[in-house]
């Protein structure tokens, strides 16, 4: 039973599933890449309950098993580097003159 109203209560308040479930480790910039992206991950899944619908089955994915199956590293690893946060390295660094 209790296991039943955890899995109700996760469900019922989506912002504190998705903070359990998105990743807790990595660096600054890959943690709060995913704290940003709440609100694009609850609409990625709910356009996976309307394609299920469009395709004349029942919606009845959890938001639990939408993230269990997310591809988290692979989303990050598709970002272009300053996309992610990374600075790029110039060709040849600034000169220096030690007078």
């Amino acid at each position: 039973m209790p296991l039943d109203f955890l899995g109700l209560f996760l469900e019922e308040n989506p912002d504190i599933l998705y903070a359990a479930m998105r990743p807790q480790t990595g660096g600054y910039n890959f943690m709060d890449y995913w704290r940003r992206q709440q609100g694009n991950v609850w609409g990625d899944y709910l356009g996976s309950l309307g394609r299920t619908a469009l395709a004349g089955q029942e919606p009845n994915q959890s938001f639990t098993s939408y993230l269990t199956g997310y591809p988290w590293l692979q989303q990050w690893m598709g970002l272009g580097p300053e996309q992610r946060g990374e600075r790029q390295q110039r060709f040849a660094p600034q000169l220096r003159w030690n007078l």
